[in-house]
């Protein structure tokens, strides 16, 4: 009747009878229209083998699956789709408040061993049982029905009370013992139990619940007490034969001699620990000639009173090997009771113990007759029926006088029944308990599929905990596309199946599949080898077991839920329902974030276009009413939202530009003429500065103007052009001034590094490089002023000229530091193998025709630490310079090689002991004299042409490669060429994972946080402030760390510190540390165009590393990665 509903497909004989049955009249409605939580709930109960029932709605009406259907007995299969209340009335007493109160709380209820008396075969009858209540939650968290799973333990209840009955008659038993018997409890041997024997014994004294040494005070120095710590500590028996004791019989009565027979027997626990001793003791005093018929008959009865009710006896002869036994032991064990009861030997009653117990019950028996101790074994008898039976056997062997075995009895238990009932409620606690942590599990991934904002975050969390719930080995998700392929969404893996990712056609997985997953159909493979179905197809190859969920939408396959396992394995019925009904709420979910993901998306790119702009936009009602501005106002002015609709935006204007500006306003909004005027606006700074207004009324078909729209822009800078032009010239030059003698007083680091000649060499060389870049820059600023007040527009060439000019200076001092070791790097594990092949053809190309490229690489070579870019640029000029030495052509040839550089090498290099990685570049060019050699390094020496080099080639690679740990060596003679080899410290940790390159990054924005910008230069600072306002962050300018701290106590917000180092009176690390006594948490940025030594010298501190500067001169892109750093760092000021 409802073929396609697959939930009900794996419920056998009730999912046929749920599918057949006519639901039309019923309040629960018919299977087509039962929501989701019910569903899947179905799912789970007719895949179960336990006995599971569903009561549904605020009705309670009942489903169940065929494990269950026994409960009902007669009611069957009435009671499907019955209110529970009409199905158990006898009970509903009972078992209703229950249902209503975990209907209610929504908080689970389980009951054990829990009486009801229901109505079987035509009587009330008295029943026991183990269940639980769970609560059913629909999508929304609200309780809707009950999952009920449980077992009968009636059986084990009703052996429980037969027991103890047992028990009963057993201390019975013991009371009417000819022998003295008693029990005494714990370490201080407290007496629990005596029977009259006893009690006549000890000559009727109060004994019971007194210690021992209370109770009978004359034995305790006879050594009876130390006996019975002794048996209480090693938990072994003791047996005394005709031992006197000195024994006064009764209170106050005289001392006589006695002689007895006692055994201290330990009692355990399941533990193994002694928790009681029981005590048999026998006044031989006046035995006479029928001693040894009394001495059996005293055995016989400690044994029963060691064991509990037998099913039979047997009396074994050890020397004449003859076993008697009664006719009930006989029966148990095939032998015919009338020889047993004469005896037969003990093989007889060995041939039907199980063979797996046959050598442990061996053991068991020679080691009781080899030691005297009692003998307790349990096994296995396999009777000629084949029906097995469980036994539990007790006894101990005698001795004669001559202390050899001559007699061993014992008695003989069924306990086939308990070990059964054992194994069942093992069973079914196992089963109940994994139905219990299947909902649990369920609800919590339900839980948290609801609280994931992203798809594939679901996909992620749900393959992970699905795969590891189940022990999966790949588990994951892919949708179907409009051309049927497969597109792979995240998965995950236990480490035995590869993931599958991108996209694969949709025929790999055949074609047989594709059709039963078109309609809706579970695909299950237990083993991909075997199955007729699977075996040749392409998904056997990527799966050797698995089950793959379609997914249908309005009746349409969009995606599947797939699980893998690396070898085969045999499906449950439980393990399929939890993987289907999974795949559903979990599509469910992935759904519900898209739905809302768009929403956001679309609300998010219209607020993102209006907000990027670089304008300030705002709209206004037909009649000039302003209700609306972007961010860029707010931010631009400093205003509350909202604090400038209607007209209270012309009191941001000027006062002299407001009645201006009003009128022209409303003259726009009397003629509809388009709104443009220029007037001073109030900046947030409390500036108030040039702004160029636009609006353009929108019209509707009939001409009406239904809007304004208009913009606001920032027009300061063109009104201060000339200002800045005029301004520019002397800053640049006061700017180049400070700069050189920044690079001047690295002089004498730049000897001791290199071993200068003179400090004149190095002056010269930076002052006629920095004299070549600011003639290129002044005579750019020069045309650039000469044009503008010509009013040309076509400027940028000259733009272009004095900005390369100024690069180009900003390099030579980054060669500079290169040189002097004082360069930030990055340094990252290399494979210099892989980092040459892939220069090969930059290299090539570079050199030119003339030049033969060669490389002999290390064939195992090992990974090194350096920066990547710097040691590329090292190479490409080492490989330029050896171009240049071989002018009519010839071999360029790089090495690597590994090298463990011992004590004496490595301190005439400078290095530390160890592994290195050598990289040789070698040519066949004229190599150099020695005393070119000797002044390679150093900084603007070159042998080369005016204008052919700059002489920091060669310096920047030995800076280079001393900050990086390494050292440098030329080998070269003149007429043989030149080679120079660079040896860097060997990486033992291997390659982090790959970063974005920085070509391929957007640049990052702000989100309106708010930076605290504090630089004692006017140009840096308002530079700054305005690329950091463009990046989309909020600043408050200081000129130095008091009026900072000032802004602070005042209540300015404050996401980031971004300061100079060195500044006049406070230093920008004082200020950093002060501030964040202020605020908790907050984040810092340094800038500085000093080196790391000059920032120890004057600020005093050198902990400071390259990521906590930026380094000047920087670009705005450079600015703005590291502010998006700093802020989403966990790192806060020291």
């Amino acid at each position: 009747m409802f073929s396609a509903l697959n939930f009900l497909d794996s419920g056998g004989e009730m999912g046929r009878l749920i599918r057949d049955h006519d639901w039309s009249g019923n309040p629960v409605g018919t299977p087509d229209a039962w929501p989701q939580p019910l569903r899947f709930a179905l799912n789970i109960c007719m895949g179960s083998s336990f006995p599971t029932a569903i009561y549904w709605g605020p009705e309670l009406r009942l489903f169940y699956n065929d494990a269950w259907a026994h409960i009902p007995a007669e009611r069957h299969p009435w009671a499907l789709g019955q209110r529970g209340a009409d199905v158990f009335p006898e009970i509903w007493s009972v078992v209703g408040p229950q249902f209503d109160r975990v209907m209610e709380t929504g908080e689970g209820f389980a009951a054990f061993d829990q009486r009801l008396d229901m109505f079987r075969d035509g009587r009330t009858q008295e029943t026991y049982w183990n269940y639980s209540i769970t609560p059913i939650r629909d999508e929304h968290g609200a309780v809707v029905g009950i999952l009920n799973q449980g077992n009968e333990t009636t059986r084990t209840i009703m052996a429980e009370r037969a027991r103890l009955a047992e028990v009963g008659r057993l201390r019975d038993l013991f009371e009417q013992a000819p022998g003295a018997v008693a029990l005494m409890r714990g370490p201080d041997h407290v007496y629990e139990i005596a029977n009259d024997a006893y009690l006549e014994l000890t000559g009727r004294r109060e004994i019971l619940n007194r210690r021992f040494v209370d109770a009978l005070p004359e034995v305790v120095d006879q050594g009876f007490l130390d006996l019975l710590d002794r048996v209480f500590a090693s938990g072994e028996a003791h047996r005394g034969f005709g031992v006197p004791v000195e024994l006064a019989r009764g209170e106050g009565g005289a001392i006589e001699e006695r002689l007895i027979d006692f055994v201290y027997q330990p009692i355990k626990d399941s533990n193994g620990n002694v928790t009681d001793i029981f005590v048999e003791a026998t006044d031989v005093t006046d035995r006479a000639r029928a001693e040894q018929r009394l001495r059996a008959t005293e055995e016989r009865l400690e044994l029963a009173l060691h064991t509990s009710i037998g099913i039979g006896i047997w009396d074994w002869d050890v020397p004449g090997d003859r076993v008697v036994a009664d006719r009930r032991f006989a029966a148990l064990y095939g032998v015919d009771p009338d020889r047993a009861a004469e005896g037969v030997p003990i093989s007889e009653f060995l041939t039907f113990i199980h063979p797996d117990d046959v050598e442990a019950l061996g053991r068991a028996i020679d080691h009781a007759v080899a030691t005297g101790e009692p003998y307790a074994h349990d096994y296995r008898i396999v009777q000629p029926s084949g029906k097995v039976r469980w036994v539990s056997t007790h006894g101990q062997c005698a001795r004669d006088d001559a202390g050899q075995p001559n007699r061993f009895l014992g008695v003989a238990f069924d306990i086939t029944e308990r070990v059964q009932a054992e194994e069942n409620a093992l069973a079914t606690a196992e089963e109940l308990r994994d139905a219990t942590e299947t909902q649990a599990f369920v609800y919590a991934l339900a839980e948290q599929q609801r609280a994931a904002e992203h798809v594939d975050d679901i996909m992620a969390s749900t393959s992970q905990a699905l795969g590891e719930r189940l022990g999966l080995d790949r588990v994951g998700f892919f949708r179907v596309g409009d051309d049927r392929a497969l597109e792979f969404g995240p998965s995950w893996t236990s480490g035995k199946l590869p993931p599958i990712t991108g996209t694969v056609p949709g025929g790999t997985m055949g074609q047989q599949v594709r059709d039963q997953y078109a309609v809706g159909r579970t695909v299950v493979i237990r083993d991909a080898a075997t199955d007729p179905d699977h075996a040749d197809t392409p998904l056997a190859r990527l799966s050797p077991a698995g089950i793959g969920v379609p997914l249908l939408r309005q009746g349409r396959w969009v995606a599947s839920l797939y699980v893998s396992q690396a070898t085969a394995r045999d499906w449950t019925n439980e393990e399929i329902a939890l993987i289907e009904g999974i795949a559903e709420i979990s599509w469910d979910a992935v759904e519900r974030v898209e739905a809302i993901g768009g929403l956001v998306d679309s609300e998010a790119k219209f607020r993102g276009i209006v907000n990027s702009i670089e304008q300030m936009i705002w709209s206004t009602r037909p009649d000039g009413f302003h209700d609306y501005y972007n961010d860029r106002w707010y931010e631009y002015t400093g205003t509350p939202p909202g604090s400038t609709d209607g007209e209270g935006w012309n009191d941001m204007f000027h006062p002299d530009d407001q009645e201006r500006a009003w009128a022209r306003w409303s003259h726009s909004l009397e003629t509809g003429e388009p709104y443009q005027i220029e007037y001073r606006l109030r900046h947030r700074s409390g500036d108030y500065r040039w702004v160029m207004g636009r609006a353009h009324p929108v019209r509707d078909e009939r001409g009406r103007i239904t809007r304004w729209f208009g913009t606001c822009t920032d027009i300061q800078d063109i009104v201060d052009a000339r200002e800045v032009l005029a301004r520019s010239r002397a800053e640049l030059e006061t700017a180049v001034d400070e700069r050189t003698r920044q690079l001047m007083a690295t002089e004498e680091q730049l000897r001791q590094a290199q071993k200068m000649e003179s400090i004149g060499q190095l002056t010269g060389g930076i002052a006629h490089d920095f004299n070549n870049m600011l003639a290129v820059v002044l005579g750019a600023l020069d045309l650039l002023e000469r044009r503008m007040a010509r009013g040309e527009t076509n400027l940028s060439r000259y733009i272009d000229a004095a900005r390369d000019g100024a690069q180009r200076a900003a390099g030579l001092t980054q060669r500079l530091l290169a040189f002097a070791r004082q360069q930030p790097l990055a340094p990252a594990s290399i494979d210099p193998n892989q980092m040459l092949l892939g220069m090969i053809d930059l290299l090539t190309r570079t050199l030119g025709e003339g030049v033969r490229v060669e490389t002999v690489l290390e064939r195992e070579s090992w990974r090194a630490k350096a920066d990547p870019s710097q040691l590329e640029n090292c190479l490409i000029n080492l490989s330029v310079n050896a171009r240049d030495a071989m002018p009519r052509g010839g071999t360029l040839t790089i090495r690597t090689a590994n090298r463990t550089i011992g004590r004496d090498d490595a301190q005439v290099m400078g290095l530390a002991p160890g592994d290195y990685v050598e990289i040789a570049v070698g040519d066949t060019g004229m190599g150099m004299p020695d005393d070119v050699a000797q002044r390679a390094f150093e900084p603007f020496f070159t042998t080369k042409e005016v204008g052919k080099g700059t002489g920091l080639g060669l310096s920047q690679v030995f800076g280079f490669v001393r900050q990086s740990g390494g050292h440098v060596a030329i080998d070269t003679a003149h007429g043989r060429g030149t080679t120079v080899r660079i040896v860097l410290p060997r990486d033992l940790i291997g390659p982090l994972p790959d970063a974005v390159p920085d070509d391929r990054r957007s640049t990052p924005r702000g989100a309106g946080e708010s930076i605290l910008l504090v630089e004692d230069e006017e140009r840096v600072r308002t530079f700054s402030a305005e690329a950091l306002r463009d990046l989309g962050y909020t600043v408050i300018e200081t000129v130095d760390g008091a009026e900072a701290l000032s802004l602070i106590d005042r209540g300015a917000r404050v996401d980031l510190l971004f300061t100079d180092v060195i500044m006049p009176g406070m230093t920008g690390r004082e200020l950093a540390e002060r501030a964040s006594e202020r605020i908790a948490g907050l984040r810092v940025l340094y800038t500085s165009g000093y080196t790391r030594d000059v920032i120890a010298r004057r600020d005093g501190d050198a902990t400071l590393i390259e990521r906590d500067v930026l380094a000047k001169p920087f670009g705005i892109d450079e600015l703005a990665r590291r502010i998006r750093e700093a802020l989403d760092s966990e790192r806060v000021a020291a």
